[in-house]
């Protein structure tokens, strides 16, 4: 949307997000990825560096305040009595997280720094 006399779009967060998130995928040229969303590879890193500050703080305020620490339901599917668990072999990168809110669905594979996950769950939370 354009707003003011020089024409300035006002992105919602939402979109911002997404676009964000967007460009955290493994082998996204982030610079390709904000010109086709016709905004500067800049904003895109400004954009960026906004939400990591934001996941930082809101971290840091969670592990101050052991009130705002909340757990989530956990469904762990087990399979039918009597029939022959096989397990795959373990790996350095097997590990695996996945986190459905609504009709959101965001899986992680392999290790994920803090950072990146924080972003990645509030992205998710303003998603959902």
């Amino acid at each position: 949307m354009f707003t003011g006399p020089e024409r300035r779009r006002d992105w919602p967060d939402e979109s911002k997000i997404a676009i964000v998130a967007e460009s955290l995928e493994p082998g996204v040229n982030a610079s390709a990825l904000a010109r086709s969303h016709d905004i500067n590879p800049q904003q895109l890193f400004g954009w960026r560096r906004r939400f990591r500050k934001e996941a930082e703080a809101l971290i840091a305020s969670s592990r101050r305040d052991p009130e705002l620490i909340s757990f989530a339901t956990v469904q762990v599917d087990a399979p039918a009595p009597g029939l022959p668990v096989s397990l795959p072999a373990a790996g350095p990168s097997d590990g695996s997280i996945e986190i459905t809110i609504g009709t959101a669905t965001v899986r992680i594979r392999g290790a994920a720094d803090t950072k990146t996950l924080a972003l990645v769950l509030k992205a998710l939370k303003v998603l959902a």
